[in-house]
């Protein structure tokens, strides 16, 4: 019983090993001894297992600054272990093969005709490089539960089973996570909202999604419509049947294609722009509402398109905030832009797959 108590804690310092050099680069010995708690001598034989098993080598490393010799490394073989991911838009598909430590090995980009199916560009952006990663995941905008897309106002996709159609087309299995909550992913690992406990992000595209991480992990119920929350009761039609839903009363299908310009014209002056912009602020910070109530984060990111509408509206999101938020939920609460950009869903989905590749050594 003891031994197997014994294995169990080598596999977990491995994992947390992996996991540490993985996020934050190469790191001296003594760094990690640091870092992870673990005496020196603990590293050492971990270091040597999983350098010995290919995921790790040690190199040449910084200058100390004195006549000493530079320090040693240890730093991951990007090779060792590789994620295929890609994010599925309306009118493009993005692939990238992404290794051990979060170096980009290939990056392809395809644009879509109207009428293509995604997961046929998927199969040929990816080609045999999908089947050779460990794991696959993908980024799809909607709402999305184990796999299946429920509802994508961007992709007119509803009840669809997404993994499924992609491992018919490309012959391996695939993670399918929505679009915002990869970016979530993204920006916690890769960006600067590491620090946060409870991350929502919410990206404009064709449709308006949320999605919700929890220290930097997706979560099962984490996929949110935001577009689809009810900000104005009887209200006009949206299209997926309701009245009053947040896509309809701020005419995010428009602002998809003209949100430049209409925020340069506010910019310039222009008053009709101006008081859309503002209208516009006032329902997302409704609708932000009710997310914030019932989800309780510390940091919300405006991504896609509604980047721009944040930064031209941000008082009117705060204020219709404020008015349907309990004071000490909003208390905590961080809102800010993403610094990854249009990278995060890529970057994010490859980090999920890489959450699910340590995962499997603990």
């Amino acid at each position: 019983m003891a031994r197997t108590g014994t294995e169990e804690l080598r596999r977990r310092n491995r994992a947390a090993l992996l996991e540490q050099l993985h996020r934050h680069g190469p790191q001296t010995r003594a760094e990690l001894t640091e870092a992870l708690g673990l005496n020196r001598s603990t590293i050492g034989a971990l270091a040597t297992d999983l350098a010995e098993s290919g995921h790790l080598q040690e190199t040449t490393g910084r200058s100390t600054g004195s006549a000493g010799r530079p320090s040693t490394l240890v730093e991951c073989v990007p090779k060792a272990a590789t994620v295929a991911a890609v994010e599925i838009r309306a009118r493009s598909v993005r692939f990238a093969l992404v290794g051990l430590g979060g170096e980009v090995l290939e990056r392809t980009e395809s644009g879509l005709d109207e009428d293509a199916d995604p997961m046929d560009a998927v199969a040929v952006i990816t080609g045999g490089t999908a089947a050779e990663a460990i794991e696959a995941v993908a980024a799809v905008p909607g709402l999305v539960d184990a796999g299946v897309v429920a509802h994508s106002t961007e992709l007119g996709w509803a009840g669809r089973d997404a993994s499924a159609d992609l491992e018919a087309a490309t012959g391996r299995e695939w993670r399918v996570v929505d679009t915002a909550t990869a970016a979530a992913v993204g920006e916690w690992s890769r960006g600067d909202a590491h620090e946060s406990t409870k991350l929502l992000y919410l990206h404009g595209g064709r449709g308006l999604t949320a999605g919700l991480v929890i220290e930097g992990r997706a979560q099962r119920g984490g996929s949110i419509q935001l577009g689809h929350i009810v900000v104005k009761p009887g209200g006009l039609e949206c299209a997926c049947g309701l009245l009053g839903c947040l896509e309809a009363e701020m005419e995010a299908f428009a602002y998809t294609e003209d949100i430049e310009h209409a925020t340069a014209a506010a910019g310039l002056g222009d008053a009709a722009a101006r008081d859309r912009l503002r209208r516009a602020g006032q329902d997302l910070g409704r609708a932000l509402g009710a997310v914030v109530t019932a989800t309780g984060p510390d940091e919300i990111l405006f991504g896609g398109w509604l980047r721009e509408l944040y930064l031209s509206a941000a008082a009117p999101v705060r204020s219709a905030l404020a008015e349907t938020t309990l004071p000490h939920l909003r208390s905590k609460l961080r809102l800010r832009t993403p610094v990854l950009g249009e990278e995060g869903p890529l970057i994010g989905a490859a980090e999920a797959g890489f959450a699910a590749v340590i995962d499997r050594m603990r």
